[in-house]
Protein backbone atom coordinates (compact mmCIF):
# COMPACT_ATOMS: atom_id res chain seq x y z
CA UNK A 1 0.00 0.00 0.00
CA UNK A 2 1.43 3.55 -1.13
CA UNK A 3 0.16 7.26 -1.17
CA UNK A 4 -0.26 8.05 -4.81
CA UNK A 5 -0.19 11.39 -5.25
CA UNK A 6 -1.24 13.61 -8.25
CA UNK A 7 -0.27 16.84 -10.13
CA UNK A 8 -2.26 19.31 -12.48
CA UNK A 9 -3.70 17.17 -15.59
CA UNK A 10 -3.25 13.93 -13.64
CA UNK A 11 -5.47 15.35 -10.80
CA UNK A 12 -7.78 16.01 -13.14
CA UNK A 13 -7.74 13.31 -15.17
CA UNK A 14 -8.48 11.47 -11.74
CA UNK A 15 -10.60 13.69 -9.74
CA UNK A 16 -9.00 13.96 -6.76
CA UNK A 17 -5.54 14.45 -5.45
CA UNK A 18 -4.83 11.51 -3.56
CA UNK A 19 -5.21 7.92 -2.96
CA UNK A 20 -3.73 4.75 -0.90
CA UNK A 21 -3.52 2.33 -3.50
CA UNK A 22 -1.96 -1.32 -2.68
CA UNK A 23 1.34 -2.41 -4.81
CA UNK A 24 4.44 -3.92 -3.64
CA UNK A 25 6.64 -2.11 -6.43
CA UNK A 26 6.03 1.38 -7.92
CA UNK A 27 4.85 -0.67 -10.90
CA UNK A 28 1.96 -2.63 -9.58
CA UNK A 29 0.67 0.70 -7.71
CA UNK A 30 0.82 2.78 -11.15
CA UNK A 31 -0.94 -0.20 -12.73
CA UNK A 32 -3.64 -0.46 -10.12
CA UNK A 33 -4.08 3.08 -10.33
CA UNK A 34 -4.25 2.78 -14.29
CA UNK A 35 -7.64 0.01 -13.08
CA UNK A 36 -9.27 2.60 -10.74
CA UNK A 37 -9.14 6.05 -12.65
CA UNK A 38 -9.72 4.60 -16.52
CA UNK A 39 -8.37 5.49 -19.73
CA UNK A 40 -7.72 9.11 -19.36
CA UNK A 41 -5.30 8.75 -16.37
CA UNK A 42 -3.98 5.96 -18.48
CA UNK A 43 -3.43 8.36 -21.19
CA UNK A 44 -2.32 11.47 -19.04
CA UNK A 45 0.66 8.56 -17.46
CA UNK A 46 2.05 7.76 -20.75
CA UNK A 47 3.66 11.67 -21.04
CA UNK A 48 4.16 11.89 -17.11
CA UNK A 49 7.02 11.31 -14.84
CA UNK A 50 6.98 8.99 -11.72
CA UNK A 51 8.61 9.46 -8.55
CA UNK A 52 9.20 8.15 -5.44
CA UNK A 53 9.34 9.90 -2.31
CA UNK A 54 10.89 12.67 -4.39
CA UNK A 55 13.08 11.09 -6.15
CA UNK A 56 13.02 9.28 -9.77
CA UNK A 57 11.61 5.69 -9.37
CA UNK A 58 11.77 2.97 -12.03
CA UNK A 59 9.24 0.36 -12.07
CA UNK A 60 10.42 -2.23 -9.71
CA UNK A 61 10.84 -0.09 -6.77
CA UNK A 62 9.65 -1.75 -3.61
CA UNK A 63 7.01 0.36 -1.82
CA UNK A 64 5.59 0.51 1.95
CA UNK A 65 2.47 2.41 2.81
CA UNK A 66 4.33 5.14 4.15
CA UNK A 67 6.02 6.17 0.57
CA UNK A 68 4.67 8.58 -1.52
CA UNK A 69 4.42 7.75 -5.74
CA UNK A 70 4.31 11.21 -7.47
CA UNK A 71 2.53 11.40 -11.09
CA UNK A 72 3.87 14.84 -12.27
CA UNK A 73 3.08 15.69 -16.21
CA UNK A 74 4.72 18.04 -18.09
CA UNK A 75 2.12 20.53 -17.16
CA UNK A 76 2.64 20.18 -13.34
CA UNK A 77 2.34 23.32 -10.98
CA UNK A 78 3.28 23.35 -7.74
CA UNK A 79 4.84 26.60 -5.95
CA UNK A 80 6.56 29.37 -6.70
CA UNK A 81 9.09 28.27 -9.17
CA UNK A 82 12.82 28.36 -8.02
CA UNK A 83 16.15 29.37 -10.01
CA UNK A 84 16.43 26.74 -12.99
CA UNK A 85 19.30 24.94 -12.84
CA UNK A 86 21.97 24.79 -15.98
CA UNK A 87 21.17 22.91 -18.80
CA UNK A 88 22.87 19.45 -19.29
CA UNK A 89 23.57 17.93 -22.23
CA UNK A 90 21.35 18.16 -25.19
CA UNK A 91 18.06 16.25 -24.75
CA UNK A 92 18.22 15.67 -21.09
CA UNK A 93 16.10 18.21 -18.63
CA UNK A 94 17.52 18.37 -14.63
CA UNK A 95 14.40 18.59 -12.22
CA UNK A 96 12.80 21.90 -11.88
CA UNK A 97 12.60 21.86 -7.69
CA UNK A 98 9.31 22.63 -6.55
CA UNK A 99 9.18 22.21 -2.53
CA UNK A 100 10.27 19.35 -1.37
CA UNK A 101 9.49 17.38 -5.04
CA UNK A 102 10.77 17.60 -8.63
CA UNK A 103 8.87 18.66 -11.94
CA UNK A 104 10.82 17.11 -14.82
CA UNK A 105 9.57 19.09 -18.15
CA UNK A 106 9.32 16.27 -20.76
CA UNK A 107 10.85 18.33 -23.66
CA UNK A 108 11.32 17.43 -27.42
CA UNK A 109 14.94 16.72 -28.59
CA UNK A 110 14.48 19.65 -30.60
CA UNK A 111 13.64 22.18 -28.10
CA UNK A 112 15.92 25.10 -27.43
CA UNK A 113 17.45 25.80 -24.52
CA UNK A 114 16.60 27.82 -22.24
CA UNK A 115 18.19 31.24 -22.96
CA UNK A 116 20.73 32.01 -19.88
CA UNK A 117 19.95 34.80 -17.53
CA UNK A 118 21.19 38.05 -18.16
CA UNK A 119 24.49 39.08 -15.96
CA UNK A 120 23.50 41.93 -13.57
CA UNK A 121 24.78 44.97 -13.91
CA UNK A 122 27.58 46.51 -11.38
CA UNK A 123 26.36 48.50 -8.59
CA UNK A 124 27.13 52.43 -9.48
CA UNK A 125 27.88 54.77 -6.49
CA UNK A 126 24.78 56.16 -5.07
CA UNK A 127 25.25 59.79 -6.20
CA UNK A 128 26.72 58.76 -9.67
CA UNK A 129 25.10 60.13 -12.71
CA UNK A 130 24.40 58.06 -16.06
CA UNK A 131 22.26 60.16 -18.06
CA UNK A 132 19.37 58.31 -20.20
CA UNK A 133 17.91 59.88 -23.27
CA UNK A 134 14.71 59.37 -21.94
CA UNK A 135 13.37 62.74 -23.32
CA UNK A 136 14.64 65.31 -25.82
CA UNK A 137 17.76 66.67 -23.41
CA UNK A 138 19.51 67.17 -26.64
CA UNK A 139 17.54 69.68 -28.19
CA UNK A 140 16.40 71.11 -24.58
CA UNK A 141 20.28 71.81 -23.93
CA UNK A 142 20.51 73.49 -27.40
CA UNK A 143 17.87 75.83 -26.70
CA UNK A 144 19.18 76.33 -23.01
CA UNK A 145 22.44 77.36 -24.50
CA UNK A 146 21.32 79.60 -27.25
CA UNK A 147 18.76 81.53 -25.02
CA UNK A 148 21.88 81.64 -22.58
CA UNK A 149 24.14 83.30 -24.93
CA UNK A 150 21.72 85.64 -26.16
CA UNK A 151 20.68 87.17 -22.91
CA UNK A 152 24.28 87.00 -21.68
CA UNK A 153 24.98 89.59 -24.81
CA UNK A 154 21.81 91.62 -23.99
CA UNK A 155 23.22 92.87 -20.79
CA UNK A 156 23.64 91.83 -17.13
CA UNK A 157 20.11 92.14 -16.38
CA UNK A 158 18.89 90.20 -18.70
CA UNK A 159 21.08 87.42 -17.59
CA UNK A 160 20.10 88.23 -14.14
CA UNK A 161 16.72 87.24 -15.03
CA UNK A 162 16.61 84.11 -16.80
CA UNK A 163 18.89 82.66 -14.55
CA UNK A 164 16.62 83.90 -11.72
CA UNK A 165 13.73 81.79 -13.74
CA UNK A 166 15.59 78.36 -13.63
CA UNK A 167 17.00 78.75 -10.42
CA UNK A 168 13.41 79.07 -8.87
CA UNK A 169 12.31 76.42 -10.48
CA UNK A 170 15.37 74.48 -9.74
CA UNK A 171 14.54 75.65 -5.87
CA UNK A 172 10.67 74.06 -6.36
CA UNK A 173 11.54 70.95 -7.66
CA UNK A 174 13.86 69.90 -5.50
CA UNK A 175 12.33 70.51 -2.40
CA UNK A 176 9.23 68.73 -4.16
CA UNK A 177 11.40 65.82 -3.75
CA UNK A 178 12.24 66.40 -0.52
CA UNK A 179 8.75 66.32 0.19
CA UNK A 180 8.13 63.17 -1.46
CA UNK A 181 10.00 62.00 1.28
CA UNK A 182 8.29 63.12 3.86
CA UNK A 183 10.50 66.27 4.70
CA UNK A 184 9.37 69.42 5.00
CA UNK A 185 11.03 72.27 3.65
CA UNK A 186 9.37 75.73 2.93
CA UNK A 187 9.29 75.39 -0.87
CA UNK A 188 8.40 79.36 -1.88
CA UNK A 189 11.00 80.43 0.72
CA UNK A 190 14.19 78.34 -0.98
CA UNK A 191 12.75 78.89 -4.34
CA UNK A 192 12.26 82.67 -3.68
CA UNK A 193 16.24 82.83 -2.20
CA UNK A 194 17.10 80.88 -5.25
CA UNK A 195 15.61 83.17 -7.73
CA UNK A 196 16.65 86.21 -5.76
CA UNK A 197 20.13 85.67 -5.33
CA UNK A 198 20.92 86.16 -9.38
CA UNK A 199 19.18 89.44 -9.54
CA UNK A 200 20.70 90.63 -6.48
CA UNK A 201 23.89 89.31 -7.91
CA UNK A 202 22.74 92.04 -10.70
CA UNK A 203 23.41 94.98 -8.18
CA UNK A 204 26.19 93.95 -5.37
CA UNK A 205 27.48 91.73 -3.03
CA UNK A 206 25.42 93.51 -0.12
CA UNK A 207 22.48 92.43 -2.26
CA UNK A 208 23.16 89.26 -2.12
CA UNK A 209 23.71 88.81 1.37
CA UNK A 210 20.14 90.99 2.12
CA UNK A 211 18.12 87.83 0.15
CA UNK A 212 20.27 85.33 2.03
CA UNK A 213 19.40 86.80 5.61
CA UNK A 214 15.52 87.44 4.21
CA UNK A 215 15.36 84.21 3.34
CA UNK A 216 16.58 82.98 6.60
CA UNK A 217 13.97 85.57 8.72
CA UNK A 218 11.09 84.07 5.78
CA UNK A 219 11.82 80.88 6.99
CA UNK A 220 11.81 81.48 10.34
CA UNK A 221 8.79 83.15 10.06
CA UNK A 222 6.76 80.25 8.05
CA UNK A 223 7.85 77.51 10.48
CA UNK A 224 6.63 79.87 13.41
CA UNK A 225 3.00 79.73 12.02
CA UNK A 226 3.05 76.26 10.95
CA UNK A 227 5.35 74.42 13.19
CA UNK A 228 6.35 70.73 12.58
CA UNK A 229 7.78 68.54 14.62
CA UNK A 230 11.49 69.11 13.75
CA UNK A 231 11.48 73.04 12.60
CA UNK A 232 15.29 73.13 12.72
CA UNK A 233 16.12 70.43 10.29
CA UNK A 234 13.04 72.09 8.16
CA UNK A 235 15.03 75.46 8.71
CA UNK A 236 19.02 73.94 7.22
CA UNK A 237 16.81 71.88 4.66
CA UNK A 238 15.17 75.53 3.22
CA UNK A 239 18.19 76.90 2.86
CA UNK A 240 20.37 74.41 2.14
CA UNK A 241 18.48 73.66 -1.28
CA UNK A 242 18.08 77.76 -2.10
CA UNK A 243 21.24 79.41 -1.08
CA UNK A 244 23.78 76.88 -3.08
CA UNK A 245 21.63 76.84 -6.42
CA UNK A 246 21.02 80.93 -5.90
CA UNK A 247 24.80 81.23 -5.67
CA UNK A 248 25.17 78.79 -8.70
CA UNK A 249 22.71 80.82 -11.19
CA UNK A 250 24.59 84.00 -9.41
CA UNK A 251 28.00 82.99 -10.58
CA UNK A 252 27.96 83.85 -14.34
CA UNK A 253 25.47 87.13 -13.28
CA UNK A 254 28.61 88.39 -10.90
CA UNK A 255 31.32 87.34 -13.88
CA UNK A 256 29.14 89.50 -16.09
CA UNK A 257 30.22 92.40 -14.45
CA UNK A 258 34.03 92.30 -15.38
CA UNK A 259 32.83 92.05 -19.55
CA UNK A 260 31.64 89.64 -22.19
CA UNK A 261 34.48 87.69 -22.46
CA UNK A 262 35.27 85.94 -19.31
CA UNK A 263 31.23 85.33 -18.83
CA UNK A 264 31.53 83.64 -22.26
CA UNK A 265 34.66 81.63 -21.19
CA UNK A 266 32.18 80.02 -18.07
CA UNK A 267 29.28 79.49 -20.00
CA UNK A 268 31.26 77.81 -22.65
CA UNK A 269 33.46 75.71 -20.56
CA UNK A 270 30.10 74.53 -19.11
CA UNK A 271 28.55 73.94 -22.17
CA UNK A 272 31.02 71.61 -23.86
CA UNK A 273 31.31 69.80 -20.28
CA UNK A 274 27.51 69.48 -19.84
CA UNK A 275 27.21 68.47 -24.11
CA UNK A 276 30.03 65.60 -24.30
CA UNK A 277 29.30 64.02 -20.27
CA UNK A 278 25.87 63.53 -22.01
CA UNK A 279 26.76 62.34 -25.48
CA UNK A 280 29.27 59.77 -24.10
CA UNK A 281 27.98 59.04 -20.87
CA UNK A 282 24.01 58.04 -21.98
CA UNK A 283 23.66 54.46 -21.06
CA UNK A 284 27.47 54.15 -20.18
CA UNK A 285 27.66 51.24 -18.01
CA UNK A 286 30.11 53.34 -16.20
CA UNK A 287 29.71 56.26 -14.21
CA UNK A 288 33.05 57.92 -14.80
CA UNK A 289 33.01 57.72 -18.81
CA UNK A 290 30.63 60.57 -19.36
CA UNK A 291 32.62 63.06 -16.77
CA UNK A 292 36.22 62.23 -18.50
CA UNK A 293 34.22 62.86 -22.09
CA UNK A 294 33.51 66.05 -20.88
CA UNK A 295 37.12 66.71 -19.17
CA UNK A 296 38.54 65.90 -22.67
CA UNK A 297 35.95 68.65 -24.18
CA UNK A 298 37.63 71.00 -22.11
CA UNK A 299 40.73 71.00 -23.26
CA UNK A 300 39.85 72.42 -26.85
CA UNK A 301 38.12 75.45 -25.06
CA UNK A 302 40.86 76.32 -22.70
CA UNK A 303 43.39 76.32 -25.33
CA UNK A 304 41.31 78.63 -27.74
CA UNK A 305 40.99 81.00 -24.67
CA UNK A 306 45.09 81.18 -23.82
CA UNK A 307 45.26 81.93 -27.84
CA UNK A 308 42.16 84.41 -28.15
CA UNK A 309 41.54 86.08 -24.48
CA UNK A 310 44.30 87.77 -24.35
CA UNK A 311 43.57 90.57 -22.73
CA UNK A 312 40.95 90.84 -20.96
CA UNK A 313 43.15 87.79 -19.30
CA UNK A 314 46.96 87.50 -19.01
CA UNK A 315 49.81 84.94 -19.21
CA UNK A 316 48.41 81.92 -18.32
CA UNK A 317 45.36 82.61 -16.32
CA UNK A 318 43.18 81.17 -18.88
CA UNK A 319 44.97 77.92 -18.22
CA UNK A 320 44.07 78.13 -14.51
CA UNK A 321 40.47 79.24 -15.26
CA UNK A 322 40.11 76.02 -17.36
CA UNK A 323 41.98 73.15 -14.89
CA UNK A 324 39.68 75.07 -12.12
CA UNK A 325 37.05 73.63 -14.64
CA UNK A 326 38.32 70.63 -15.40
CA UNK A 327 38.28 69.45 -11.22
CA UNK A 328 34.95 71.14 -10.23
CA UNK A 329 32.47 70.23 -13.08
CA UNK A 330 32.43 67.11 -12.52
CA UNK A 331 31.67 67.30 -9.16
CA UNK A 332 28.57 69.73 -9.76
CA UNK A 333 26.35 66.70 -10.81
CA UNK A 334 27.30 65.06 -7.76
CA UNK A 335 26.85 67.60 -5.79
CA UNK A 336 23.34 68.09 -7.10
CA UNK A 337 22.77 64.42 -6.68
CA UNK A 338 23.17 65.36 -2.95
CA UNK A 339 20.70 68.33 -2.79
CA UNK A 340 18.32 66.00 -4.00
CA UNK A 341 19.57 63.08 -1.70
CA UNK A 342 18.82 60.66 -4.66
CA UNK A 343 20.59 60.19 -7.94
CA UNK A 344 17.86 59.84 -9.97
CA UNK A 345 15.09 61.98 -8.69
CA UNK A 346 13.62 64.37 -11.46
CA UNK A 347 14.26 67.86 -11.40
CA UNK A 348 15.50 68.98 -14.69
CA UNK A 349 16.03 72.59 -13.86
CA UNK A 350 18.65 71.68 -11.21
CA UNK A 351 20.35 69.39 -13.69
CA UNK A 352 20.76 72.72 -15.70
CA UNK A 353 22.78 74.40 -13.26
CA UNK A 354 24.23 71.50 -11.78
CA UNK A 355 28.10 72.05 -13.50
CA UNK A 356 27.90 75.37 -11.85
CA UNK A 357 27.26 74.66 -8.01
CA UNK A 358 30.95 74.09 -7.17
CA UNK A 359 32.53 75.84 -10.20
CA UNK A 360 30.52 78.84 -10.27
CA UNK A 361 30.87 80.64 -7.50
CA UNK A 362 34.20 79.74 -7.27
CA UNK A 363 35.34 80.28 -10.80
CA UNK A 364 33.73 83.70 -10.52
CA UNK A 365 35.87 84.88 -7.38
CA UNK A 366 38.64 83.98 -9.22
CA UNK A 367 37.95 85.38 -12.35
CA UNK A 368 37.38 88.74 -10.63
CA UNK A 369 40.50 88.69 -8.91
CA UNK A 370 42.42 88.05 -12.28
CA UNK A 371 40.46 90.83 -14.27
CA UNK A 372 41.07 93.28 -11.65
Amino acid sequence: MAVVRLFASAREAAGLTTDQVPGATVEEVVQEACRRYGERFVAVLKVSKVWLNGEPATPTMPVTETDVVAVLPPVSGGSAPQKRPAPGPRGSRPPIVRGNLALVPDLPEDAPEPAAEPEPKPELPPLAVVHRSTRPHGRLGLAWAAVTLGVTVAGPSWLAGWLAVAAFIAGAQTCLVWRKRGERPVTLAAAAVAGALPVAASFDLEAMIGVVVAGVLVTFVARLAAPTKVPSRDIALTLAIGVPIGLAAASPVLVRHTGIAATLLLLALICFYDASAYLVGTGAASAWEGPAAGITALVPVTIFAQVALLPPFSGTEPLLLGLLAAVLAPIGPVAASALLGDRAAHAPALRRLDSLLLLGPLWAWVAVIFLQ
